[in-house]
């Protein structure tokens, strides 16, 4: 196990916490929110997840030697003064930057100017970072897969699928809520209100090109109408000079439900060549495709987060509604925070 930090537990024996104690499965925002206001406050915490990194859907890739793509979440906006609090400590510590006030609209091959923008905010090194950050203090075990959940007296076992155990008198689940529904079979939880929470699919393509776009002037671009599209990036603006010129593209839901099932390279390919129509000829050295199966909520669930005090169990994430600004960045964050005071105040 990692102390202070993130690290691979694979091949361990597992874990056991206090009575006190708070497992939380899924290293994503609202869950590292969520753990760092525990740990500041005493409380006894381990995160697990499945991946090799923290952060969930605010995923930054690399690609090339020194190329950084964020292929899920795109930036993140602060509207609540916790937040603000937050991009306040970023900006001072330098690990955050604004990016752009302005994000125009594509249109009918019409591109108009964003009037009156608000800041978005992405950390210079990706939005990965993000969750660095917050996990930075926290207990972190990575490429730990839970595959069950069972409670036994006053206990909760999480089972990964390389066989470990881990135990804790609390258990929070941060995963899109379709994948805690088929953990939590054979407990006593009703999952009636998660199953009725649904995603939106989505592609996602990451391009290095040869040079930047011609005459493009513009950080990003809000495609509407289009058959395929709805994000164009370019990338490197979000970076430090020197950073190789790349564009980040997000597929429509109903595209990428046309194409859910299509080779990776067949629709960077489709993609990047929709992407052309968008902006213009470009020159690509390299590209890759990811696809979101959960990528953003559709159907949420309708409170800030979920909470069974005689069960000792909960859950949060962007998929919940703690402001009604719709799921973004914002929301897991205040999903996690608002469940921390939650279980500090009222356990």
């Amino acid at each position: 196990m990692t102390t202070g930090g993130t690290g691979s537990g694979a091949g361990g024996t597992g874990g056991t916490l206090d009575a006190a104690g708070v497992l939380i499965v899924g290293a994503g925002l609202a869950g590292l929110a969520l753990a760092r206001d525990l740990v500041r406050a005493g409380r006894q915490v381990m995160v697990l997840d499945k991946s090799r990194g923290v952060s969930g859907r605010s995923s930054t890739r690399r690609a090339g030697d020194t190329a950084r793509l964020d292929h899920g979440a795109r930036f993140f906006t602060a509207r609540h003064e916790r937040t603000l609090g937050l991009v306040r400590e970023g900006l001072q510590a330098g690990w955050l930057a604004e990016w752009t006030r302005g994000v125009p609209r594509w249109q009918a091959e019409t591109v108009t100017a964003e009037s009156g923008g608000h800041p978005r905010y992405v950390p210079p090194a990706g939005m990965s970072a993000l969750g660095r950050e917050l996990a930075r203090d926290v207990q972190v075990q990575l490429e730990a897969q839970v595959t069950s959940l069972r409670r036994a007296g006053n206990v909760w076992h999480a089972v990964t699928q390389d066989g470990r155990t881990f135990t804790a008198g609390t258990v929070i689940l941060n995963l899109p809520a379709p994948q805690i529904v088929p953990l939590l079979a054979g407990t006593d939880v009703d999952v009636t209100p998660l199953q009725a929470v649904t995603f939106d699919p989505c592609w996602a393509v990451g391009a290095l090109l040869g040079a930047d776009v011609p005459g493009a002037d513009w950080p990003a671009l809000r495609v509407q109408d289009h058959q395929a599209l709805e994000w164009v990036a370019r990338e490197h603006t979000k970076r430090p000079p020197g950073h190789p010129p790349a564009l980040m593209l997000h597929a429509r839901p109903d595209w990428t439900r046309d194409h859910l099932q299509d080779d990776r390279d067949a629709v960077a390919a489709a993609l990047l060549a929709h992407a052309a129509e968008v902006a213009g000829p470009f020159t690509v050295s390299g590209s890759f495709a990811h696809r979101w199966l959960y990528a953003t909520p559709a159907a949420r669930f309708p409170d800030a987060h979920g909470w069974l005090p005689d069960a000792q169990i909960g859950w949060c994430g962007d998929w919940c509604t703690p402001d009604p600004h719709g799921p973004r960045v914002e929301a897991a964050l205040l999903s996690g925070w608002t469940l921390a005071d939650t279980l500090l105040t009222r356990p």
